[in-house]
């Protein structure tokens, strides 16, 4: 997630100073090892067709599981200075044949009561060698019913009603913690490892009516973290860190939907994964999509949407707006502008990390608070003036929002692909997302304009640097939003010291080797839950343990 407005000049401003209980199956060992839970650390609560850029580039499982082994061959490092074997660029990332969870949904959206509902039936595996006796689910829209338990002023939500709640053929009654967020169902009998078993529920959510990511502003619907969803099983039991409105605390399995949404038939959408049917009754109509091997399934819907739309490579890019309420008189152009930066980043992120593997990626301009968000196959940006108009400083028209859409798609690699607890690991999707504007740079030709996160200018591992970030509660970066003594620390500790410290590794390395090195990360943790422990494995492998400006920039910026 992009951070919010109200942080974002305090940022630059920084940037300058530093220049269930019944089993049908057990699933294979082949796939349980696959799946088998890794060491990772919880926190419980408290009680037009268009081309890519003209310009020329420069040079430059689910859950905490065991990835897949899919590392290159040996022999093959691509000419670089590493000492092992690493992908090639624009490598592709296969959609793995992995036995998944599956969620199958029937959903419809009620605008006359800002309402989203549903049945919901959810097929899982015990991923873990322990026995679970109870199952936890994420319920966000709940948080949502005041401003207090959602961190945004003028929440009107309410508690979501959760019913009809079957494990197998049991019924099952729910309790809520303190934190309405998180929700338990006692199991009759306990899921062995390897055991398979199906819940299903009903279930009817508020939207509120707010500018966020989950609400309704000006009949522009947002609908994300709208359903209870399983939570991830770890080492230390099921994961419910508490909640927080800072960036994105949501942590999930790569699971396979297959979805029905009904919604009025004057209303457009566009969602996570592909639209496989569309059948009109009246004045509703129901869609049904596909979408698997994603993290979540999210939608927006509006009448008033205008579509702009084009490729790169196999993937469609669909940019809307609302057209009834455009927030500058050159939204259209805007439009343009993000479907190019979309273009330009799919193509930049494919050749730096490996191809995004998907057929589609939607990108809402609407109106939220915070810069963007981030979803499977899917993006929000905020739709506010400051972004949707040309300024002369610009080095591209409508750079704001480009750097925008382009951080939000870094999050499809960190965060959808691979991706992390990022309560407790907040670095190892916003650091890398926000890396990734580099990225977008490079490959643009604008290197100049990130000169100032170069070491250089602030050398991340200096005394002196050190002393006055740790001074400000900004380093070490690698540990929870929890732990952090202000927001503003874990902004810039997770946003810009994280960015800077990547860009440094990048100068420590080469910038051919440091995106070689991330694509074989990418590679080896796709479609799993990682931790950084696995980030520096490849990257020590790989660099080799004798780099001493590395070492000393990791041992500077990092807790190890």
């Amino acid at each position: 997630m992009r951070h919010f407005k109200s942080t974002i000049a305090a940022l630059l401003a920084f940037s300058m100073i530093f220049p269930l209980a019944s089993c049908r199956k057990k699933v294979s060992d082949k796939e349980f090892e696959k799946k088998l839970t890794r060491s990772t650390r919880t926190e419980t609560t408290e009680p037009t067709e268009t081309e890519p850029t003209d310009t020329e580039p420069t040079d430059t499982e689910p859950t905490d599981t065991e990835p897949t082994d899919t590392s290159s061959d040996p022999s093959n490092n691509q000419g670089l200075n590493l000492k092992a074997p690493v992908p090639e660029k624009n490598c592709a990332i296969e959609i793995p044949q992995d036995e998944r969870f599956h969620y199958d949904m029937d959903l419809t959206l009620d605008p006359s009561n800002n309402t989203v509902s549903g049945h919901v039936v959810a097929s899982f595996f015990n991923t873990s060698d322990k026995a679970w006796d109870e199952l936890c689910l994420r319920d966000y829209a709940s948080l949502f019913k005041d401003s207090q338990t959602s961190g945004v002023q003028g929440s009107d939500g309410a508690l979501t009603e959760i019913t009809n709640i079957k494990v197998g053929a049991d019924d099952v009654t729910m309790r809520r913690d303190d934190d309405v967020s998180v929700v338990w169902f006692p199991l009759s009998k306990p899921l062995q490892p390897k055991e398979e078993m199906t819940m299903s529920y009903d279930f009817t959510a508020k939207i509120p009516s707010l500018k966020d990511r989950f609400g309704v502003y000006n009949d522009v619907y947002n609908v994300t973290n709208f359903y209870p969803i399983l939570a991830v099983y770890t080492e230390d039991g099921w994961s419910h860190e508490k909640f927080y409105n800072m960036g994105e605390c949501f942590f999930s399995e790569v699971s396979d939907y297959n979805v029905m949404l009904t919604v009025p038939s004057e209303y457009k959408i566009l969602s996570t994964g592909t639209e496989t049917k569309t059948d009109v009754q009246g004045d509703k109509t129901t869609y049904t999509l596909s979408a698997p091997c994603v993290r979540d399934f999210v939608f927006c819907a509006s009448k008033s949407f205008k579509f702009f739309e084009g490729d790169y490579k196999d993937t469609h890019i669909r940019v809307v707006y609302d057209e009834a309420h455009p927030a500058s008189s050159e939204m259209d152009d805007c439009a343009q502008a993000s479907l190019k930066a979309a273009q330009d980043s799919l193509a930049a992120f494919g050749e730096a990390f490996g191809e995004y593997p998907y057929p589609e990626l939607d990108i809402i301009l609407a109106p939220i608070e915070a810069g963007g968000m981030e979803y499977p196959n899917l993006i929000i940006c905020t739709a506010e003036s400051f972004y949707c108009m040309k300024n002369s400083y610009e080095s591209i028209p409508f750079e704001q929002m480009s750097i925008v859409v382009a951080h939000e798609i870094g999050h499809q690699w960190f965060m959808g692909i691979v991706g992390s607890n990022s309560g407790m690991e907040p670095w190892l999707d916003e650091s890398f997302a926000s890396y990734t504007e580099i990225v977008y740079a490079e490959y643009l030709g604008l290197t100049d304009q990130y000169d100032h996160y170069s070491k250089k200018y602030m050398d991340l591992s200096s005394t002196a640097i050190h002393d006055s970030l740790k001074s400000m509660d900004q380093i070490p970066i690698n540990r929870s939003y929890y732990s952090f003594s202000s927001e503003n620390a874990y902004v810039y500790a997770a946003y810009e010291i994280g960015k800077q410290a990547l860009y440094q590794m990048e100068e420590c390395i080469g910038r051919e080797e440091f995106h070689a090195i991330i694509r074989e990360y990418v590679h080896r943790n796709a479609f799993t839950n990682s931790t950084e422990d696995r980030f520096f494995e490849v990257l020590f492998e790989c660099a080799g343990q004798d780099n001493q400006e590395l070492n000393a920039l990791v041992d500077s910026v990092f807790e190890r």
